[in-house]
């Protein structure tokens, strides 16, 4: 899971290090830290860090020794992991009801962020490069299991991208 703090330290060399350490250690993989000297609230310095971590028990430790380090914890968040999956729709995809098909994709959570229509003559069939953008909450195989059922009724042919 994906973790974004919101830190306060004290305004003096060592404390962004002091703060860090326990999350490394602990298991935390620190994907970015913000140090945001221009908006300093008293003696203290805001720090945005953002990292994974496997388990909340970790994150419970490592927010314990921060607070035994006499960091301020101003905020804590679980951001939602977003992944990009890539398929095609080849037939009549313009004729079977092309908003038919986004709107049942989009109703479970997952987004279609990117469609490329290529459509040589309205009599012929067409195909359609579907870029969806899923978080960690939405099963990649319930997305995939919808495709499919719509593919089936509509008599389209899916080809999945080779990471999905």
């Amino acid at each position: 899971m994906r973790i974004s703090l919101e830190l306060e330290l004290k305004d003096k060399p060592g404390q962004l290090v002091n703060a860090l350490e326990p999350i490394s250690r602990l298991g935390g993989n620190i994907v970015s830290v913000v140090h945001i000297r221009e908006e300093i609230k008293g003696e203290r310095v805001p720090v945005h860090v953002v990292f994974d971590i496997d388990n909340h028990g970790r994150l419970e430790k490592i927010l314990k020794e921060l607070e035994e380090r006499d960091v301020l914890i101003s905020k804590v968040g679980e951001e939602k992991k977003k992944e990009i999956i890539s398929i095609m729709l080849i037939g009549h995809v313009v004729d079977t009801d092309l908003k038919d098909t986004l709107d049942r994709i989009n109703e479970l959570g997952a987004k279609v962020v990117d469609l490329d229509l290529e459509m040589p003559h309205p009599e012929k069939e067409s195909s359609a490069k579907m870029n969806i953008e899923i978080s960690e909450d939405i099963m990649k195989k319930k997305v995939f299991e919808v495709i499919e059922k719509i593919a089936e009724e509509k008599n389209l042919l899916v080809i999945k991208s080779l990471e999905a």
